[in-house]
């Protein structure tokens, strides 16, 4: 028996046409629990992307392709970028991912895992040439995420709390990603 391989896992930065199906994937109940929780217009997600799509805002943002198809969304930065962040989590180094999968159809697949490992592979540590750290934080109840996120190569590291929410920390060393 012959196993097939999966198509691959691709990203390209978001781009203006883009907003619309951000928009609509933040409306959705899996994405609403964990990521955003208030409903948010199309307008406010429009005027939030516009200077990272810019470059204004230093954040690395880009949208996973399935075979193709968009399916989910990912940022990336430097944490000396962000100094509350920075503080918040302990780390002045490293850069740190926020990601979530926006289609619903695409979940439960395991392409949370691949997505993730993928874009450290094939960009994170390959943009932040000098980072030999990637974090990426989940609440605690996201136990999806987490397993994905652990599923991937992170490593529980620490907790938090982020606007009240406890938080857990996991990082990735540069020389265990594969």
């Amino acid at each position: 028996m012959t196993e097939t391989a999966s198509p691959p896992i691709t990203f390209r930065p978001v781009a203006e046409p883009d907003v619309p199906m951000l928009w609509r994937w933040l409306a959705e109940p899996h994405v609403r629990a964990f990521y955003q929780k208030a409903p948010i217009t199309l307008d406010e997600v429009a005027a939030k992307m516009a200077p990272r799509i810019s470059g204004e805002v230093p954040a690395r943002c880009h949208i996973a392709l399935y075979d193709g198809t968009p399916f989910g969304y990912l940022q990336s930065y430097r944490n000396t970028d962000w100094p509350e962040w920075a503080a918040m989590i302990g780390s002045h180094g490293g850069a740190s991912i926020d990601l979530h999968i926006g289609d619903p159809t695409f979940i439960g697949r395991g392409l949370g895992r691949a997505m993730l490992a993928a874009y450290v592979r094939d960009f994170v540590f390959h943009h932040f040439v000098d980072m030999s750290e990637a974090y990426i934080a989940h609440e605690v109840t996201n136990t999806a995420a987490l397993a994905a996120s652990q599923a991937a190569g992170f490593r529980v590291i620490g907790s938090f709390v982020e606007a009240g929410v406890p938080m857990t920390l996991l990082v990735l060393h540069r020389e265990a990603a594969v």
